[in-house]
């Protein structure tokens, strides 16, 4: 991957990928982001903006599932989901980037 992995990149691979150990976690990430490999690449070249789009996207579904609108909600609630979800991922094996 050309860019660095961001814990938000690991959330949405586990939470919205369907991550599993025996995976790499940019599979998943592409998953969660509903793109091939190859379009990740092309939008990472030529196409950032869309990628980002994308990104944020996901992880605006991520916090719905979870219960939680980004839009709304206060620092707070969203500290305290992101640190849940990091945790349900810890828990299946799941190693977040330094």
């Amino acid at each position: 991957m050309s860019i660095k992995a961001s814990v938000e990149m690991y959330l949405c691979a586990f939470h919205l990928g369907k991550w599993e150990a025996d995976e790499s976690v940019e599979d998943a990430y592409h998953r969660a982001l509903n793109i091939t490999a190859a379009q990740f690449h092309r939008m990472l070249r030529d196409d950032y903006a869309t990628l980002q789009e994308k990104h944020a996207d996901a992880i605006h579904r991520m916090y719905e599932a979870a219960g939680v609108n980004p839009k709304t909600a206060t620092e707070a609630e969203k500290t305290s989901l992101r640190l849940r979800l990091m945790d349900e991922a810890r828990k299946a094996g799941m190693r977040f980037p330094a």
